[in-house]
């Protein structure tokens, strides 16, 4: 097996776990790899996804806050001062 298609396996399996409500750990163990190695591969991927995540905007007020809208209709409202990490948190899925 490529390195390119070992690593599309293993970001495969890191999008299941996501939508198994499962735990990092008993997923991994149903998946017969060890908990260092998934755990491994979950932050390549979340590297992979960070790259290009935020794009600089301009032209607005940025003492009026931030504002999320989720696509179930929910929208979180944040102050302008919360750190990128939270706002970077709260949008990946």
């Amino acid at each position: 097996m490529t390195q390119k298609e070992n690593r599309a396996m293993m970001f495969g399996m890191v999008e299941r776990w996501q939508e198994s409500g499962m735990s990092q750990a008993a997923y991994a163990q149903s998946q017969n790899i060890s908990l260092i190695k998934f755990r491994y591969w979950i932050r390549k991927y979340h590297q992979s996804n960070e790259q290009g995540a935020f794009v600089q905007l301009s032209g607005f007020c940025s003492s009026s806050g931030i504002s999320i809208r989720y696509p179930n209709g929910v929208e979180l409202a944040l102050p302008a001062q919360t750190p990128a990490a939270v706002v970077k948190s709260l949008i990946i899925f």
